[in-house]
């Protein structure tokens, strides 16, 4: 079990009610962690993750994480 950081950026923390949850997991790559949220519905429903960061780099899902790790979950949005 390794414990990491998920940081929820925007609507996604507006949602949630929090921006930063320490949480502990199995999960071997981005994916499976936010498979894993999903599921225990850290995450509303009908909200949509589109990028993933890991200690503040943008990574493809497949990306490993690690014991400490800072993970980030971002939904779509634009600006202008």
């Amino acid at each position: 079990m390794k414990k990491v950081q998920v940081r929820y950026f925007a609507l996604v923390g507006e949602r949630r009610g929090v921006q930063t949850d320490p949480y502990e997991t199995e999960a071997a790559t981005a994916r499976q962690l936010l498979h894993e949220i999903e599921v225990n519905k850290k995450i509303p429903l009908t909200t949509n993750i589109s990028k993933a960061m890991v200690n503040g780099k943008y990574v493809e899902w497949d990306e490993p994480i690690n014991d400490g790790d800072l993970v980030t979950l971002l939904s779509p949005f634009s600006g202008g």
